[in-house]
C-alpha cells in the first residue's frame, strides 16, 4: 500500500529551488521584457524595410526592362527575362516575410494573429513602400549602389554591360573615338573593355551616325567581320538606356524604332532580292542567303522577322 506524501507543496518547492540553482536562473525586471519586445518589433520593422527594398527593385526591373529590345540579345522574351530578373530579391522578399512571421509570433501578444494575418500585413507593407521608393526612383539608385559597393553583386548595369559586350554574337557597347581619313564610312570605336575596333558604317541610319558622333557611351549591334584586327560592321546604334534620368516612354519610342528600323532593311532586303531575281530571270528563293546585306542576316534582324 502506498503512503501518501504528506508534504506536496514542499517537495513541489525543493523541486524548483533545484531546478532554479541547476539552471542559474536569474530573476528579470519588466524593462528587460519590455525591451526584448521592443527589439523584435523592431527586427519585424527592418524585415519589412528590406523586403520593401526587394520589391522596389524588382519593378524597377520589371518596369524598365518590358521595353527591352530583346530581341538584339535573346531567342525570345522568356529567357531574356529569366537572365535579367533579380531572383536573389525574390528570394530576400520571401525570407523577410517568412522573418516577419517568426519575429511577431514571439511578440507578448503574437499569439492574437494568425500566419496568414501576419504574412499578409508583412507583404501588403513591403509592396507599398517598395511602390513607393521606386515611384521616387530608388530602385535604380539602390541596385546600383550595391552594384558598385558589392563587386559579386549583379546589379542591372552590369548585367547590360554583360549582354551587349559580346563582340561574337554581334554586340558592342563604347563609344566613337576618332573617325578614319581614307573614308567617311569607317570609325574608331572603343569597346568596355578597351579595345579599340574599325567599324564600318555604311548601313546605318543618319540618326545612328548622329548618334555615333556624340562621343557618348552607346550599344551597337552588327557583325564581326575579323576578331583578330577588330573589323566590325555596324547595323544599328542604340543609345545607352540603364540610367536613372530614363522614361518609360523614351524605352517605348527606343523600342519602336529599333522594329520600325529592323522592318525597314527586311522589307529592303527582300525587294532588293526580287528585282535581282526578276532582272537575272531566276526562280524566286533561289538567291543564297550570303548574297543578301550583311545587316539583313544578323539573329537579331531574322528574329523580328521570323515574328512578324
Amino acid at each position: 500500500m502506498n503512503e501518501k506524501n504528506p508534504h506536496p507543496q514542499k517537495n513541489l518547492k525543493n523541486t524548483l529551488l533545484d531546478r532554479i540553482e541547476r539552471e542559474k536562473l536569474q530573476p528579470r525586471s519588466r524593462m528587460f521584457f519590455h525591451s526584448k519586445e521592443c527589439v523584435i518589433w523592431a527586427l519585424w520593422l527592418i524585415s519589412v524595410a528590406v523586403g520593401a527594398l526587394a520589391v522596389a527593385i524588382s519593378v524597377f526591373v520589371v518596369t524598365h526592362r518590358q521595353y527591352e529590345i530583346y530581341e538584339a540579345t535573346h531567342e525570345n522574351w522568356f529567357t531574356f527575362m529569366v537572365e535579367v530578373l533579380p531572383f536573389i530579391w525574390v528570394f530576400v522578399f520571401c525570407a523577410m516575410a517568412l522573418f516577419a512571421v517568426y519575429n511577431i509570433k514571439h511578440t507578448k501578444k503574437g499569439y492574437r494573429y494568425s500566419v496568414s494575418t501576419i504574412l499578409a500585413s508583412s507583404i501588403v507593407l513591403s509592396f507599398a513602400g517598395g511602390s513607393a521608393l521606386q515611384f521616387f526612383g530608388l530602385g535604380y539608385s539602390i541596385d546600383a549602389i550595391l552594384g558598385n559597393q558589392m563587386p559579386i553583386y549583379m546589379s542591372q548595369v552590369k548585367i547590360e554591360r554583360q549582354l551587349w559586350q559580346q563582340p561574337e554574337e554581334g554586340r558592342l557597347i563604347g563609344k566613337q573615338v576618332a573617325t578614319t581619313v581614307a573614308t567617311s564610312s569607317i570609325i574608331i570605336f572603343e569597346d568596355g573593355a578597351g579595345s579599340r575596333w574599325r567599324v564600318e558604317v555604311q548601313e546605318l541610319a543618319p540618326k545612328d551616325m548622329t548618334l555615333l558622333a556624340s562621343g557618348i557611351n552607346v550599344r551597337m549591334l552588327g557583325e564581326t567581320m575579323s576578331d583578330p584586327a577588330k573589323i566590325f560592321h555596324a547595323c544599328g546604334v542604340l543609345p545607352w538606356m540603364m540610367h536613372k534620368g530614363v522614361t518609360a516612354q523614351q524605352m517605348s519610342d527606343q523600342r519602336e524604332s529599333f522594329l520600325q528600323r529592323a522592318n525597314q532593311v527586311a522589307q529592303k532586303t527582300e525587294n532588293s532580292i526580287a528585282d535581282l531575281e526578276k532582272e537575272l530571270f531566276i526562280e524566286d528563293g533561289a538567291i543564297d542567303e550570303q548574297t543578301k546585306p550583311i545587316c539583313a542576316n544578323i539573329a537579331a534582324m531574322r528574329r523580328i522577322s521570323n515574328r512578324d
